[in-house]
């Protein structure tokens, strides 16, 4: 509620004021301290209208708001809405099945048929209309229930009927002696409708609004296409400025992954565990000169970690996020760019600090040189490289689902896979084309990177134990791979370009689905 009124609140006020108001008012103040997952189904269809109502909107849309709930659970929120009517909003919400109860609660329906109006105006209007219409609804039959037997069940010629007798929505049937208002089609009725008992009388008027249209359409759809070109430069559709949104989002998350304190946990044994494995594999053989290969392994081993340690999370967990993402942007919330730049940064401090648990773990236990400024930059090679890999998982997740992602995921990754193994052991017979084909591979770019910070900047020779060791020379083995007419600089310069690039597609493919 208190992000709520952040997101949605204009200008300085008391939060706390305004929160105690909405839910004394929905009957939830004494819930305000549980987590919403521990509130009930109705509990949480009054926490989403309350988290709208710190805004105090004139209009409400709900869309099914009572699915899910028993009984009196949904006509305790029927009467909600009703009672938010009263208080002069319009609220207006798709209902399905409805109860005879709940059903009487309504100021004005609009029934559906096939696409087509079938009725529309007061529920006490229906049981005699359906008379007129030589339908017959049995005394003790719920209208609402009888009216969508009819159109379920009926042909498509009784359907065409009740569609011609309400004009398709272009006419309203009440009773005699209630009044159409004169600002809209919506119909005012006693303050209590007591029974649905049949009436002999009612009446079929056009409605006001569709009057108005008829008289004045062509200078009305002008006159709201100018308006449209107008505000939509000078209008924001969010209360409160896009830096203000990307704050309270990157707060929400921080604390959203605070609290998971599962996740963290797994997450922070997976890293420990992996980088006990990999550097009890390599034990003390960094500085073995007999090993060329071995360190070409581990060099590998690092890159595929951290890949598919950051391309699968996302790819299996995002497709969720982005559902709930799409409904708070579109109901305007906040923005796309606010929320994606929370997105980034937020993950960043747990990100660098497993990552540096993980790289310290393999460096010690590997046997590098103990030299601050290349556990340094063989930190930063391996940050760089799971930010490139969560931005691939991210543009995936983003783009599909968890199960087209789950299969799609993998096949994009195998390529870079084979490029970033190819050629170690024959590099000077690589052709110039594949030089720079292996460049579109980032597992490639990571793989490089460590290379030449392990065996670069100068490193002492290796220790031999045998008669003749040809790599105990860093240079020999760069100049080997090949590695040695490159720099650290471009490499990183690569992989963060690739970093940015991946990510702008994760955003764009969002919009693509927010805003299509």
């Amino acid at each position: 509620m208190h992000i709520a009124c952040q997101l949605k609140i204009k200008g300085k006020s008391d939060y706390n004021e305004t929160i105690t108001t909405v839910l004394s008012d929905l009957n939830l103040n004494h819930r305000r301290n549980v987590t919403a997952d521990r509130l009930s189904g109705g509990e949480r269809k009054r926490l989403s209208i309350a988290l709208e109502m710190v805004a105090n909107p004139s209009i409400f849309f709900l869309d099914e708001p009572t699915s899910g709930l028993d009984e009196v659970t949904a006509a305790t929120c029927v009467r909600l809405f009703r009672d938010l009517a009263k208080q002069g909003r319009t609220v207006v919400c798709t209902i399905h099945q409805p109860s005879a109860s709940i059903f009487a609660l309504f100021d004005h329906i609009y029934v559906i048929a096939r696409g087509q109006c079938v009725f529309q105006g007061s529920p006490k209007a229906v049981v005699p209309f359906l008379s007129h219409m030589q339908i017959e609804c049995p005394r003790h039959y719920n209208p609402a229930d009888f009216i969508i037997e009819i159109c379920d069940s009926e042909s498509a010629e009784v359907i065409s009927t009740l569609r011609d007798a309400m004009q398709n929505g272009k006419s309203i049937c009440t009773r005699s002696q209630l009044a159409v208002t004169t600002g809209s089609s919506a119909l005012i009725v006693e303050e209590e409708p007591n029974s649905l008992e049949p009436v002999s009388d009612f009446v079929i008027k056009p409605t006001v609004t569709s009057m108005i249209l008829e008289q004045h359409r062509p200078k009305f759809s002008t006159l709201v296409q100018k308006m449209k070109q107008i505000t939509r430069f000078f209008h924001s559709p969010h209360a409160v400025s896009g830096f203000l949104q990307f704050w309270v989002l990157f707060r929400l998350m921080c604390t959203k992954t605070m609290r998971n304190r599962t996740i963290l946990w797994i997450q922070f044994v997976h890293h420990v565990i992996c980088a006990a494995f990999i550097g009890l594999i390599f034990l003390n053989s960094a500085n073995d000169g007999a090993r060329m290969f071995d360190h070409l392994k581990f060099c590998l081993g690092i890159c595929f970690f951290f890949c598919y340690t950051q391309i699968m999370v996302p790819i299996l967990s995002y497709p969720r996020e982005v559902k709930l993402v799409k409904k708070e942007c579109f109901n305007g919330w906040y923005g796309l760019f606010p929320y994606y730049l929370a997105l980034t940064l937020s993950r960043l401090p747990l990100q660098i600090f497993l990552n540096v648990i993980f790289t310290m773990v393999v460096y010690w236990l590997s046997g590098l040189p103990v030299e601050m400024f290349r556990f340094v930059l063989f930190s930063l090679v391996g940050i760089i490289v799971s930010l490139c890999a969560e931005g691939f998982g991210l543009m995936i997740g983003a783009t599909f689902n968890v199960m087209n992602g789950s299969a799609i995921g993998p096949l994009m990754i195998a390529p870079f896979l084979g490029l970033a193994i190819y050629g170690f052991d024959f590099a000077p017979q690589i052709p110039v084309l594949m030089q720079w084909l292996m460049r579109a591979s980032f597992i490639r770019g990571g793989v490089v990177s460590i290379v030449l910070v392990v065996f670069g900047y100068n490193r002492q020779r290796l220790d031999c134990n045998e008669m003749y060791c040809h790599f105990d020379d860093p240079k020999v083995l760069l100049h080997y791979v090949r590695i040695d007419n490159t720099t650290l600089l471009f490499e990183l310069s690569v992989l963060i370009a690739m970093t940015l690039f991946y990510r702008l597609l994760c955003y764009l493919s969002l919009r693509r689905r927010f805003y299509k």
